[in-house]
């Protein structure tokens, strides 16, 4: 396809200008992206101009332009380490709920999801509720569908103790439900509650949908 006839409106996923291949330059990036991470969790997104960024890191536009040609291709880089984080979190959950009676196994993943929302709300909040979906969206949909998957392969294994036989819809909803549930328990701006009696709410919703 020629440039002239290329559909307009396409969105592309911003990428790092350069890929460091020094120690010095990685250190660069790392500084880079590290100031971004606290700029957008303690400022918001709208604050996070290259200028303020790069004042973060203690270093020039100039410098920070040979590495990321705009705002968004850091915020998108944050974002990949942000999820990677989030990642490791439920990983950890899923081996640990292995083997688990259902009801053991349930609760370990909801509180691992409650807990990936601690580890920097503030940035989570950032990124998930003002971050444009344009900036990297194909960062949260890997996330969401490597979640989606590890959690139809744990319904899998408890087959024998389960009522419900279309797993992937059964993840879909647990997926969502649990996220949507954590998300507001964590991060949301409406009444306060308990984070220890979502995780028994939760446990019980999905157990009971799942062995209904």
């Amino acid at each position: 396809m020629s440039k002239s006839s290329r559909p307009s409106g396409v969105c592309r996923p911003a990428k790092v200008r350069r890929q460091p291949r020094q120690d010095r330059s990685r250190a660069m990036v790392d500084a880079i992206v590290e100031a971004t991470w606290k700029v957008l969790a303690e400022e918001g997104y709208s604050a996070a101009s290259t200028n303020r960024i790069a004042e973060r890191a203690g270093t020039s536009v100039g410098s920070l332009y040979q590495y990321f040609p705009n705002k968004d291709a850091i915020v998108a880089a944050v974002q990949r380490r942000h999820h990677a984080d989030l990642s490791a979190v439920m990983a950890t959950a899923f081996a640990e709920a292995a083997g688990q009676p259902l009801a053991v196994a349930t609760r370990l993943l909801i509180r691992a999801s409650l807990d990936s929302h601690l580890l920097d709300p503030d940035l989570h909040r950032t990124l998930s509720e003002t971050v444009p979906a344009s900036v990297n969206p194909e960062t949260r949909t890997t996330l969401l569908n490597g979640i989606h998957a590890q959690i139809r392969g744990w319904l899998m294994s408890h087959e024998a103790e389960v009522t419900v036989t279309d797993f992937d819809t059964a993840a879909f909803i647990i997926l969502n439900m649990v996220e949507a549930c954590c998300h507001a328990a964590i991060l949301g701006q409406g009444p306060t509650v308990d984070p220890q009696k979502v995780e028994d709410e939760l446990t019980a919703a999905v157990v009971g949908y799942l062995t209904r």
